[in-house]
C-alpha cells in the first residue's frame, strides 16, 4: 500500500507541472535585422556682441547668413550725416540701423536686436543678454558664416550647423540578438544574425518569448533603446517568425 501512495503520489505531480520555456525542444523562432545610420544634425549658434554708438561710424556694416538663401547686411545710419552710408551690397537685402554717436550699449543692442527679429524670425530664435544677441537657427543647418565686417562688433559662430545623416535601410549584419524565455527581464541566449540579417534560435519548446535588439537613442547617441517583439510556440515543429526588427546605428 505505501509503494501504492508513493507511484500515485509521482504521478500526479508529473501531470501537474508544466515543462518550462527554453531550449531542448523541436521549434525554432527566426527573423531580421534591419536598420538605419541616422545622425541627428545641430543648429547653427551665431554670438553677436555689440559696442557703444562711440565705437560705431556712419556706413558701418555687418553680415548675416541663412540657410535659405536671403541673406542680409545691416548697416548703420546716423541721421546727422547727409552723404547716403548704405554699402549697398549686391545679391543682398540691406537693413539701416539708426544710431547717435552718444548711444550707449544698452541703446545699442536694442536697435540691433530688434532689425535682426524682425527679418531673421522665421530662420532663427534670438535671444539678448546684456550687450550680446544670441541666434540659434531654428533648423539643423550649415548656415555660411557671418561677418561682422567694418563694425566694431564681435560676430562669432559658437556651433556650426549640421544637417541630419539618414542612410538608407539595409540589413543588419552581426548584430546580436537577444532571447528571453517567458515573461523575464534578463535574457537567456543570443545569436548573431548573418550577412543578410537573418537570425534564428533553435531546439525550443512551447511557451512564450521575446526577442529583442537594441537601437542607438537619437537623443543620447548610445545603444540603449530596446526593440522587443513577444512570440509564442504553441506545437512542436514549428517555426515563428518574427516582425522585422528595424533599428537606428
Amino acid at each position: 500500500m505505501r509503494n501504492l501512495i508513493i507511484a500515485l503520489t509521482l504521478s500526479s505531480g508529473l501531470i501537474a507541472c508544466t515543462k518550462p520555456e527554453g531550449p531542448g525542444g523541436s521549434s525554432s523562432i527566426q527573423g531580421k535585422v534591419v536598420g538605419q545610420n541616422i545622425n541627428l544634425g545641430r543648429p547653427e549658434i551665431i554670438d553677436l556682441t555689440v559696442t557703444s554708438g562711440a565705437q560705431i561710424e556712419h556706413g558701418d556694416y555687418f553680415i548675416i547668413n541663412q540657410a535659405n538663401g536671403a541673406n542680409y547686411y545691416f548697416w548703420f545710419n546716423n541721421p546727422t550725416w547727409v552723404s547716403n552710408g548704405d554699402p549697398q551690397l549686391a545679391g543682398r537685402t540691406g537693413v539701416s540701423i539708426s544710431f547717435n554717436y552718444s548711444d550707449n550699449d544698452t541703446t545699442i543692442v536694442n536697435a540691433v536686436f530688434t532689425a535682426l527679429s524682425n527679418n531673421l524670425s522665421n530662420q532663427f530664435n534670438l535671444t539678448k543678454n546684456g550687450d550680446m544677441i544670441q541666434l540659434v537657427s531654428k533648423d539643423n543647418f550649415n548656415v555660411p558664416d557671418p561677418d561682422d565686417v567694418t563694425t566694431s562688433f564681435l560676430l562669432d559662430v559658437g556651433q556650426q550647423g549640421q544637417l541630419d545623416e539618414i542612410g538608407a535601410q539595409t540589413a543588419i549584419t552581426d548584430e546580436r540578438v537577444y532571447l528571453i524565455y517567458g515573461d523575464g527581464s534578463h535574457y537567456h541566449e543570443s545569436t548573431r544574425t548573418g550577412a543578410d540579417g537573418l537570425f534564428s534560435f533553435d531546439q525550443l519548446q512551447n511557451g512564450q518569448y521575446q526577442v529583442y535588439v537594441l537601437s542607438k537613442d537619437l537623443t543620447t547617441g548610445e545603444m540603449t533603446k530596446t526593440i522587443l517583439e513577444k512570440v509564442t510556440i504553441s506545437d512542436k515543429n514549428q517555426v515563428v517568425d518574427v516582425p522585422t526588427l528595424e533599428i537606428v546605428h
